[in-house]
């Protein structure tokens, strides 16, 4: 139902998932929000309804850290059909990693759900689409708190 504030309760974590960065449609970066585009690593994973959430990001192998995980990184991730461009055929998982650029393409990405901010919607035009991704964006910096 997509109340992952409930599951990481049950669960006694975060609820999490892992997939590979596939090639999107470029849309997002020309947008300036560019995404990770996901294809899941196990496709019997559960996934969390529709919507817009706040999650915590470690890339696989990404990083120097001493423990050799990676860095964690706050996010905020589109699970739904980008009904604003009209693609209504293929579930989409997406990702974008806030304050970070960089090719990730054929990466692992290691997602944990923190909390769920909106559904997804159909907007009327690309500004007024980018203009909620600034509030969804703020909003993921406020909910999500990164500890490595």
């Amino acid at each position: 139902a997509g109340d992952v504030s409930a599951a990481a309760r049950w669960l006694g974590r975060n609820y999490s998932l892992s997939g590979h960065v596939v090639a999107g449609d470029g849309r997002g970066r020309t947008i300036g929000f560019p995404t990770a585009n996901l294809e899941l690593a196990d496709t019997r994973k559960a996934v969390p309804l529709k919507g817009v959430y706040a999650v915590r990001v470690r890339i696989a192998g990404g990083g120097v850290d001493p423990d050799g995980r990676g860095r964690l990184m706050v996010g905020m991730m589109n699970i739904g059909f980008r009904p604003t461009f009209g693609d209504a055929d293929d579930l989409h998982l997406e990702v974008h990693i806030i304050d970070f650029d960089a090719d990730l393409y054929g990466r692992t990405l290691h997602i944990e759900f923190v909390r769920r901010l909106r559904e997804e919607r159909k907007f009327e035009s690309v500004e007024e689409l980018r203009e909620q991704l600034r509030t969804d964006k703020r909003r993921c910096s406020e909910a999500v708190s990164v500890v490595s």
